[in-house]
């Protein structure tokens, strides 16, 4: 928990990023709603269990290069030894409109859609991405690398 301040000022500085639910981390709660957890997961966690992130990215290369490289991605490489391991799916991507307003329930059902259906242009992962038409596409990995430089040097 003590590492959540430095990783959502480094996600606030990235390039593409847009806005995220911001957590109390006195209380736990989120500025767009409730945590819901998904449906899938067997049984509620406590809060502090619960590493979680709501946030609007313009593009999937920008969620990326912060996701696995900074900050954050120096600590996904604890994840193994802070959280137990499972086989659900841990985040989801999906695309929105620009004015349109997410909230935790969203994110949950999304979760639930990509653990019930696999990747689909509703809910997907980086393995297996879609565009914002609904096409399945490769992420650019390049672009990625770019984008992490940049985010190094800011």
């Amino acid at each position: 928990m003590d590492r959540v301040p430095s990783v959502y000022q480094s996600a606030d500085a990235s390039d593409g990023f847009h806005a995220r639910s911001v957590r109390d981390m006195g209380t736990y709660l989120q500025s767009w709603g409730k945590v819901k957890l998904p449906a899938c997961y067997p049984q509620p966690m406590p809060n502090e269990r619960i590493a979680s992130t709501l946030s609007l990215w313009t593009d999937l290369e920008s969620v990326a290069a912060f996701s696995y490289h900074g900050r954050h991605g120096e600590a996904l490489t604890k994840r193994r030894e802070w959280f137990d391991k499972t086989d659900l799916p841990v985040y989801v991507a999906w695309w929105v409109e620009a004015d349109h307003a997410i909230d935790w329930a969203e994110g949950s059902d999304r979760l639930d859609l990509l653990h019930r259906d696999g990747p689909t242009a509703l809910a997907f992962n980086f393995a297996k991405p879609f565009d914002c038409m609904g096409k399945p596409c490769v992420l650019d990995r390049e672009a990625v690398k770019a984008k992490a430089a940049r985010n190094e040097q800011a």
